[in-house]
């Protein structure tokens, strides 16, 4: 499955918070989200999940606008592990990551076996196998955020919508959910903080400043010394990772304002 979003725009109580938005995920690809606070990751994200209606453009799975299709298709389609979330959910794990199932099952219509072991093989590549019968309210932080990634696996969805899944992780378990999407090879609109996780998982980036994408391509590509002055106002110098290969950013923590220059749109062919 592919994504592409064309031309898209939202707008918050008639303020506009993103413009004319282009944006594609090839199938099977990682297409990450970068840019500073508010520049509007995250408002394109929820117009893929269906949690915010655009103003303008479309969100495309395969050709299909995922705002015309049904409930049940749309999640059948698409799943997300959104940033805001309640976390006073008085279930238990088992309970939560067999919500992921519900688009598969008929009203009132109760578990099954496959239901059963999807949701224990989602617990089990999250590291959480164990804790099935917990209580999902006595979990830290970073334990509910693995318990909600194995909830949108279990969904089985075509394509995967992640908005800061790093976030309360601790740097195993960091480590071991970006490498779980590499594994995943399912296609997946993922926003990272974390420009040098953005470089590790990512296939393609799609760089936001002030609600426009500045710059789409690899991250060999786009994470430039140049773009990090322009668009986030640091001084860095963009290496080569010793162990994989990938673009390694070091930031200079003693004098790290850039002096910025104007942003100017840059899409790689």
């Amino acid at each position: 499955m592919n994504i592409a979003i064309e031309e898209l725009s939202v707008a918050y109580a008639g303020r506009a918070v993103v413009s004319g938005v282009h944006l594609i995920a090839a199938d099977g690809e990682i297409a990450g989200l970068v840019g500073p606070n508010g520049s509007g990751k995250s408002s394109v994200l929820r117009t893929v999940y269906r949690h915010l209606r655009p103003a303008a453009g479309r969100v495309l799975v395969d050709g299909r606008d995922v705002w015309e299709l049904t409930p049940v298709q749309a999640a059948r389609c698409v799943a997300a592990l959104p940033q805001e979330r309640t976390s006073d959910f008085e279930l238990t794990v088992g309970d939560i990551v067999m919500m992921g199932r519900t688009p598969y099952k008929r009203p009132f219509a109760g578990e099954d076996a496959t239901d059963r072991a999807v949701v224990a093989g989602a617990l089990e590549r999250v590291g959480m196998g164990a804790a099935r019968g917990r209580s999902f309210s006595t979990l830290s932080g970073g334990e509910r955020q693995r318990v909600l990634l194995a909830r949108a696996l279990a969904q089985d969805p075509d394509v995967l919508v992640l908005d800061e899944p790093t976030n309360h992780l601790d740097v195993l378990h960091q480590v071991e959910l970006l490498a779980l999407l590499r594994e995943q090879r399912r296609t997946t609109l993922v926003s990272l903080h974390d420009l040098n996780a953005a470089a590790s998982v990512c296939d393609r980036l799609h760089v936001l400043h002030r609600g426009r994408v500045v710059a789409s391509g690899t991250p060999r590509e786009v994470l430039t010394p140049e773009l990090l002055a322009e668009v986030f106002g640091v001084r860095a110098a963009v290496l080569e990772h010793p162990l994989t290969g990938d673009p390694l950013i070091a930031f200079d923590h003693r004098s790290p304002a850039a002096v910025a220059s104007p942003v100017t749109t840059a899409v790689a062919p």
